[in-house]
């Protein structure tokens, strides 16, 4: 899902109902006395929260991105199988044959191949799907929409693309941005399940209104509007079914639709067949009991997390998976976040976030500034931005005092919602990345300062290397991918030789009409190397929203 929306809690507020903000939005103001309203999300109550840890690469890649047709396995559909498939709903009527041959693929794929897989994901469903129905059944939605959510990320609330959508309803980052969900070093609210829901019904229902039509709404929904309406024209087709027998008709790749768009409307199809026949199928249907039945509340700025879920009375695993959308040990520093806490043990934590030791910075230590010392190279050491050390501590310049104490937060990732150690520089001047307990001598090797947007995946291919050598260089864990503008990675041998020209970068963000010949052109670079340093492959189309690396 690659383009953009409006909607969300206590920002963008248009077009979303009454009913919603009696459902999630909370009216708690966190400051010491205060007592706050707080508001259920989900079905019956289910105390047991014993949700497993979901890691970014959890959803198999056929339900985040699968552009191509399964092939036909041969199995001849069963008697109930082929009553699943005859079976229609307010979505998938009047289908053309060739569009029904497609979906019997994808049904046959869902039923057959991938139908252990399958089971995971309907499991998973559980958590959210009741949320999901009442938040589009709210919004005038038909209510097998939601089951896009199978077809994006297979309600994994990490799953990341290839192209860096995010979520279970896997917003670009651009997308997010426009549509209210927040994304900064302290959260990405694309991984929020309840706020990203209702950007995603907000968005749905505006490209209906748009289009008219719920085939080329949900195709859009994958390839942007933009993409649909140009096609549209050059094909002057009426509908989908229309639009994707004439595709392979148009010359101008910017305006054909690519197979993934081309196969998403099938395929959504086909899991609507399923999800109405669960039962004739074989499936155990989502238990709707076993919902996330939650509370969600306004956190206070520098919250404690951990204390935050010991509070709740759940472990800091159960409340990560509760709260996907938080990144940091603490809530941000600045303004309010929101954070959902089981209902049955949520009061205590309620009362605890009222009061004033509830922010008390967890994770973070006091560091007495040296001679010399600036925010900047504070910064540089710890793996932090210059902002993030002002607001930690109230400072408006760059002046600091000798001896002088400030609040530095500990780097890494938060996944565990573990206080992490802080990197620092030895006497010897050897680097130590957000989590490593030893230094990492850079034996004379270059060092590359991340930029805005850089990650693991991109710089890697800039210096010709391995993600995995370059974690291994900096000490960080397979695991660990996060990195923070300013900080500093040590660049293994076998990629001494970039030259600066290759590492010196800016990010860009992709607008509409933009194509990597004319990114090329324009920044007076190459194709090849513009393809190089973002680890693209021809033929491979670019997006709205997308970043990329200028060098």
């Amino acid at each position: 899902m690659q383009n953009t929306q409006r909607g969300i809690i206590g920002r963008i507020t248009r077009g979303i109902t009454p009913a919603f903000f009696l459902l999630v939005s909370v009216a708690l103001l966190f400051s010491a006395g205060c007592s706050g309203v707080k508001t259920t999300v989900g079905g019956d109550v289910d105390t047991s929260f014993g949700y497993r840890n979901i890691s970014q690469n959890d959803a198999p890649e056929e339900l985040v991105e699968s552009p191509q047709l399964p092939s036909d396995d041969g199995v001849p559909l069963s008697a109930q199988e082929r009553i699943a498939l005859l079976s229609t709903g307010e979505l998938d009527t009047r289908l053309t044959p060739e569009i029904r041959k497609q979906v019997e693929l994808h049904f046959k794929y869902y039923v057959h191949e991938s139908r252990k897989g399958f089971e995971v994901y309907l499991k998973r469903a559980e958590a959210y799907l009741p949320y999901v129905r009442k938040v589009f059944r709210e919004q005038g939605l038909p209510e097998e929409i939601a089951y896009l959510a199978f077809v994006e990320s297979g309600f994994n609330t990490n799953a990341v693309s290839r192209v860096g959508a995010t979520g279970m309803w896997q917003f670009m980052r651009y997308t997010g941005t426009r549509y209210g969900l927040e994304q900064n070093y302290w959260l990405d609210e694309r991984r929020d399940p309840y706020k990203a829901t209702v950007a995603a019904a907000t968005y749905l229902k505006q490209l209906y209104e748009y289009f008219g039509d719920w085939h080329l709404a949900i195709a859009s929904y994958n390839a942007g509007e933009g993409k649909i309406s140009r096609a549209l024209k050059h094909t002057g087709a009426e509908d989908f079914f229309e639009l994707s027998r004439l595709n392979s008709g148009i010359k101008d790749r910017k305006t054909r639709l690519r197979p993934e768009t081309q196969q998403y409307v099938p395929r959504f199809l086909a899991m609507c067949k399923i999800m109405r026949n669960l039962e004739l199928l074989g499936f155990a249907a989502p238990n709707p009991k076993k919902a996330n039945q939650v509370v969600a509340v306004q956190v206070g700025a520098g919250a404690d997390l951990g204390a935050l879920a010991k509070q709740a009375g759940v472990s800091r695993d159960v409340f990560k998976n509760l709260n996907p959308a938080y990144r940091r040990n603490i809530s941000p520093l600045s303004g309010s976040s929101t954070a959902y806490l089981p209902t049955a043990n949520a009061s205590k934590a309620i009362a605890w976030l009222a009061r004033p030791e509830s922010r008390n910075f967890a994770g973070w230590q006091q560091y007495k500034v040296r001679k010399g010392d600036s925010l900047y190279a504070i910064g540089q050491r710890f793996g932090v931005s210059v902002s993030v050390l002002r607001q930690a501590n109230n400072l408006k310049g760059n002046n600091l005092r000798q001896g002088a104490l400030l609040m530095v937060p500990g780097g890494g990732q938060s996944s565990n919602l573990a206080a992490a150690k802080p990197a620092s520089r030895s006497s010897s001047g050897s680097v130590l990345t957000g989590k490593s307990s030893a230094p990492v001598n850079t034996g004379g090797r270059p060092i590359h300062t991340v930029r805005r947007g850089e990650n693991l995946y991109q710089i890697a291919q800039g210096y010709g290397i391995s993600v995995s050598s370059l974690q291994a260089a900096n000490g960080m864990s397979a695991s660990e991918s996060f990195l923070v503008s300013g900080q500093k990675l040590v660049i293994p041998a076998s990629g001494s030789k970039a030259s600066t020209a290759k590492t010196a970068r800016s990010v860009y963000i992709v607008r509409k009409g933009d194509t990597l010949y004319s990114l090329a052109q324009r920044n007076n670079i190459s194709l090849d190397e513009l393809m190089r340093v973002n680890g693209l492959k021809r033929g491979k189309p670019i997006m709205p929203g997308q970043e990329l690396l200028i060098p």
